[in-house]
């Protein structure tokens, strides 16, 4: 499944731990004939089940999931004999048990079951979504909610196989995940009847249905049928997909062992969608922005955005589909694996997109979380529902696709192909553990991955390595030590007593090639031939962990970073000297040196990399009094460049240059510089005249740039372009910029919107928690959701698992903190403890940097005037 913004993955933190929920093993599942009739005017739906199962020992007793189903009939045939069990239901463990008059032998069994459900409103299980003009059904399983639409086993080891048929109103079409087999009128004359092939092997989280009048594209990749579906009224928007998935499709083919391995692939893009998209085994599902593009009007990054969500949810389905965990505190093994495997086909793909350097921020944010006290380890135990839910972060994400890039890069490309194609071979249609996986990553490199990797995936956090260099008879002696990181300083210097093995490598200003080697202990030397004048503790930049250098190796290397150092390096040097500012190990005044050594900066990933922490000073450090000095400084640094790059789109020039461009504009527009906050005027006036008279790539610029300073009447016209929208694109490009206003009235304005008939479900939370990402508004969203906590609970509960106690990592004031803090105590939500520490951890670390940086700040910029 693909998260929408790692805004949300910081919300969907890991709970503590509940009364366990699991099922019984005495019955398996062995296969499933579901039928479904939904009614999309009532919003409900009736159910007939056929269950066939294997009891393990005699029993009087079968236990299932089930929620919010009522069962009508059932029974329960075993040796020769049918019994009419009595049916209790526990609605606090979503369980449903039947008891028998008399124990069911060992063996098979089949279990017949008549009931009926509801298509409910929270974008979970069987739900209705709701269209321009009419309703949908369609499913959204993941993590626990198959139990919604049909009593199951509805637990990821469970695998059985699934025969589904769909009764359904005349005109209207059906899909789910087998190729479909037959469509017979009836029954009456106002229904006709869809079946669908025998799936695969697979988990109940898996299966899908999607019923209404969508429209597709039809083609074909490797022998593959491949459909692109919408509403009838997106038909225009589906190329990009398919010429995006053939891609795909024939890049996986190409790189795994084993060929795609289902009969068909359907995409569908929905109205109302609560995640990005879910992997639904050959039919996966995707909020209409994650899958359609208008191709005159989508930005490069937009294109990115839906290529990539492509290629993560197909992945699943070799990497979580095809072979799955056992439990879900193994869901690393489809999420990060999904989220490390799409960077692959797209830098084949179009390689000046830069994916790789895309990997190489994600690894950065990653060790941003990874240095909280409260983050999680890979793996984490869970058994209820919310428990479950928390695990979907960006641990599971992120981190988990950031070390999986440093062994890939430890071991060699091709080794670890080989060991990912084993792994898949020797598991597929079953269940695996983490150490399925290590262990054959292992055994085809030689290296002892089995030791490294439990060190990152069973202990949470990451490690900061400190260095220090000397010339030692003609060879470079490097005293490596490492620890746990931590953004507070008082962590920090308490030390713990984490230990990992660490593959690092080596990069010198010499001849020598990088030099790599396992760092197992607290303190160890590293040697590379020659005396060089500087060294770099992560060739690469693949390396997950920070490196602290002393000063005189540090200024070496700061002198050659700009010329000596790879792009994904210089992020990662960039990275680890905010951190080390954040933590207090050094001066702010350090990091605005390093800004103005890298102002002409030609890669936007590292440029955008330098420019975060500069707005983050602007936005949330710096007092009213200091911002003029800031300002100018920020001119001063940043004119330059833009003066080479120039202020318009240039014709034919690569996306890099495009987007560096508009990552400059925005810092300096924020900053005051009238020549950039007019050409951002000219381009908002043109879009909303007609979006194709523009650069589409300079619009989220201009949008971001003027939106803060916007009145009233600038936030009337967005609310009427985006009724006017040609395409979700646009739509949304109006309606997630209404939170960027900092007048108060308009704040309000947005937060009682986010609430009204008029927003969806699937985008009040982006509304409401954009505006805690708003300076200005964060106090004002506080009191709103006290006032309606209930409301936005019930209403975001599939997009956030509970998880709101995040939201006070926003605040960087004391009373601010806590206030928010007491508030999300008080309400004692289940899911939500982990996400409220990590977010009263990050607005410590705010209020502790203000207190410790301002006076560095300020006398920094006494020395360095701006223009």
């Amino acid at each position: 499944m693909k998260r929408l913004a790692l805004f949300f993955l910081v919300l969907v933190l890991l709970s503590s731990m509940a009364t366990a929920q699991r099922l019984p093993d005495n019955a398996i599942p062995r296969h499933y004939q579901l039928t479904f009739a939904p009614d999309l005017k009532a919003a409900t739906f009736t159910g007939e089940e056929i269950l066939d199962v294997t009891l393990s020992s005699p029993s009087s007793t079968i236990t299932m999931n089930s929620a919010e189903i009522k069962i009508q009939k059932i029974e329960i045939s075993a040796g020769g004999e049918v019994q009419i069990p009595k049916v209790s239901y526990d609605t606090k463990k979503e369980q449903v048990t039947f008891t028998a008059p008399r124990p069911i032998p060992a063996g098979p069994a089949r279990i017949s079951i008549q009931y009926t459900g509801i298509l409910n409103d929270q974008l979970r299980g069987f739900y209705l979504s709701k269209g321009k003009n009419r309703n949908y059904a369609t499913t959204q399983f993941e993590n626990t909610d198959a139990r919604r639409a049909f009593p199951s086993f509805d637990e990821p080891a469970f695998k059985a196989t699934y025969d589904i048929t769909l009764v359904v109103d005349k005109g209207d079409t059906a899909f789910s995940n087998g190729r479909q087999i037959s469509d017979t009128p009836g029954p009456g004359p106002r229904k006709h009847t869809v079946k669908f092939a025998t799936t695969a092997n697979m988990s109940t989280y898996l299966v899908a249905m999607v019923v209404g009048d969508l429209t597709c594209q039809k083609g074909e990749v490797d022998g593959i049928p491949v459909r692109i579906c919408a509403t009838p009224d997106k038909q225009k928007l589906l190329g990009f997909a398919m010429e995006t998935t053939k891609h795909v499709v024939h890049f996986y083919n190409q790189y795994y062992g084993i060929k795609y391995p289902f009969e068909k692939l359907d995409q569908l893009g929905l109205p109302d969608f609560a995640a990005g998209a879910m992997e639904n085994t050959a039919a996966i599902t995707y909020r209409e922005t994650a899958l359609l593009i208008d191709e005159k009007t989508a930005t490069v990054g937009t294109r990115q955005n839906v290529a990539e969500t492509i290629a993560h949810e197909i992945a699943h389905q070799w990497f979580g589909d095809l072979v799955t965990m056992k439990w879900w505190d193994d869901i690393w093994l489809n999420e990060g694996f999904a989220t490390w495997m799409s960077s692959k086909p797209l830098e084949a793909w179009h390689p000046e997109w830069r994916v790789d350097l895309q990997d190489s921020q994600n690894r950065d944010d990653s060790l941003g979380l990874d240095s909280l006290a409260s983050t999680r380890a890979i793996h984490a135990e869970a058994n209820t529902p919310e428990e479950i839910a928390a695990l979907f972060d960006g641990i599971a994400y992120g981190k988990t696709a950031a070390v999986l890039l440093m062994l890939e890069s430890y071991v060699g490309a091709e080794n670890f192909r080989k060991g990912v194609n084993n792994y898949l071979e020797h598991h597929q249609y079953g269940n695996t553990e983490a150490k399925d996986f290590w262990t054959e990553i292992a055994a085809v490199s030689g290296k002892p991955i089995d030791q490294v990797m439990p060190t990152y995936v069973n202990q949470a956090g990451a490690p900061l390595i400190s260095a220090s260099g000397r010339c030692q008879s003609g060879k470079t002696e490097i005293a490596i030590s490492q620890q746990r990181l931590f953004v507070d300083p008082e962590q920090l210097r308490k030390g713990s007593p984490e230990i990992w093995q660490i593959p690092v490598c080596v990069k010198t200003g010499g001849a020598a090639p990088a030099r790599c080697e396992l760092v197992t202990k607290k303190q160890q030397t590293l040697t590379v031939d020659g005396c060089s004048p500087w060294y770099f503790v992560n060739a690469g930049g693949a390396g997950y962990y920070r490196t602290s250098y002393d000063a005189a190796d540090f200024s070496a290397l700061a002198h050659n970073v700009e010329t000596a150092l790879s792009p994904a390096e210089r992020m990662a040097f960039v990275g680890d000297q905010w951190l080390l500012v954040e933590n207090g190990t050094q001066d702010a005044s350090e990091f605005l040196d390093l800004a103005q050594n890298l102002r002409l900066e030609k890669s936007s990933a590292v440029m955008q990399l330098v420019l975060g922490p500069l707005e983050y000073l602007h936005e949330d450090i710096l007092p009213a009094a200091q911002i003029p000095a800031y300002d100018a400084w920020v001119r001063a640094l940043l004119q330059p460049l833009i003066r080479e790059l120039g202020l318009k789109t240039v014709p034919g020039e690569d996306s890099d240059r495009q987007q560096l461009r508009n990552a400059v504009m925005l810092s300096l527009g924020q900053s005051g510089d009238q020549a950039v906050l007019a050409q951002a005027r000219s381009v908002l006036d043109a879009f909303m005249k007609d979006p194709t008279s523009v650069s589409p790539d300079q619009v989220p610029m201009a949008f971001n740039l003027l939106s803060p300073t916007g009145d009233a009447a600038l936030y009337d016209k967005f609310l009427a372009k985006r009724k006017a929208a040609k395409n979700p694109a646009e739509f949304y490009r109006y309606q997630n910029s209404l939170s960027h206003f900092r007048d108060p009235a308009l704040v309000k304005r947005t937060l009682e919107f986010a609430m009204s008939p008029e927003v969806r479900s699937q985008d009040m939370p982006r509304l409401i928690f954009g505006e805690f990402a708003n300076p200005v508004g964060r106090d004002q969203a506080m009191e709103f959701v006290k006032a309606n906590y209930a409301e936005i609970r019930r209403r975001s509960i599939s997009q956030l698992g509970g998880g709101f106690g995040g939201v006070v990592g926003e605040f960087c004031d004391a009373g601010s903190r806590d206030a928010a803090r007491h508030f999300f105590e008080t309400m004692n939500t289940s899911g939500d403890e982990r996400g409220l520490k990590l977010g009263v951890e990050q607005s410590n670390a705010c209020i502790n940097f203000k207190a410790r940086q301002l006076e560095n700040i300020e006398l920094w910029l006494k020395a360095h005037p701006g223009s």
